[in-house]
């Protein structure tokens, strides 16, 4: 007994790898591809399934490999597209992707680092199509959405048939032009600000030159039509009263003659007392 005890301690540790190496797990977030050798036989727990938990394969016969069943992060940080105006950007986007055919994956990347590996260059030729078709002014600002859903859907088309993974969303985090572009963009933005600035400027003047000159006409005019207005009162004035108007005509020829704060002496057998003795008589 004591002499057979170390073959069947042996055989004891056989068996336990043999056991070990017959199951494994797959968790609700995993799923898997069981090969033999070599050969796919069959997929557990795949995108629209719920198969997980605990699972036998032949040992040393099949292999299993595990993927993940969640989204999976791309980060494209710098990379530079040329617009349809020939303006080179930096651009940093965002995939986030998940294996939707292991099969198709495990031929086309074997694993997961093979996968993000071959879809960012499909995501550099997707984004080089798509933004190679519009303006940077588009792609900074005014298409942004647009070019994201077009290019989704280019790299949803690849990915899916060549890689076995669906695109779930594809951001342009950043798009701007290279320190150097930016530079020149700006000072040309700002001559033309200047330009326009100047054009009102010079438009603003000349509508006030014409305010100014239809103002003074407009005043001439109703100063005309004062004068005209006040002339014919007078008229009738004097018209009716003679010696009023005798006696105004002398107080104005008064009035142009001497100056402000000037002492005058009046002879008593002057115009105004004369005047002024005839209407306090009346």
């Amino acid at each position: 007994m004591t002499r057979n005890l170390p073959l069947m301690l042996g055989i004891a540790f056989l068996a336990l790898v043999v056991v070990m190496n017959s199951m494994f797990i797959v968790r609700q977030d995993r799923q898997a591809i069981v090969l033999r050798f070599g050969q796919y036989t069959s997929t557990i727990n795949a995108p629209g399934a719920d198969q997980p938990g605990l699972y036998f394969k032949l040992p040393f016969f099949d292999t299993v490999v595990i993927y993940d069943r969640r989204n999976i992060g791309l980060t494209l940080e710098g990379q530079s597209f040329v617009a349809s105006d020939q303006e080179r950007l930096i651009v940093d986007a965002v995939v986030r992707w998940r294996i939707a055919d292991p099969r198709l994956f495990y031929q086309a990347a074997f694993n997961e680092e093979g996968g993000a590996q071959r879809l960012e260059t499909f995501t550099e030729s997707a984004l080089r199509r798509a933004l190679g078709g519009a303006t940077s002014n588009d792609i900074i600002s005014g298409r942004r959405a647009e070019l994201m859903q077009l290019i989704e859907a280019d790299l949803n088309a690849a990915a899916a048939t060549e890689l076995g993974v669906r695109v779930i969303d594809v951001r342009i985090r950043q798009a701007d032009l290279p320190q150097e572009t930016r530079d020149r963009v700006y000072d040309r933005m700002r001559s033309e600000r200047q330009q326009v600035a100047g054009r009102i400027r010079a438009e603003g003047e000349r509508d006030a030159v014409i305010i100014r000159a239809t103002a003074r006409e407009q005043a001439e005019r109703l100063r005309g039509e004062g004068d005209g207005e006040r002339a014919r009162i007078f008229a009738s004035a004097f018209g009716r009263d003679p010696e009023f108007a005798a006696f105004y005509r002398s107080m104005a020829a008064y009035e142009r003659a001497i100056d402000a704060g000037t002492p005058i002496v009046v002879p008593p057998d002057s115009d105004f007392f004369r005047y002024m003795q005839r209407r306090r008589g009346q």
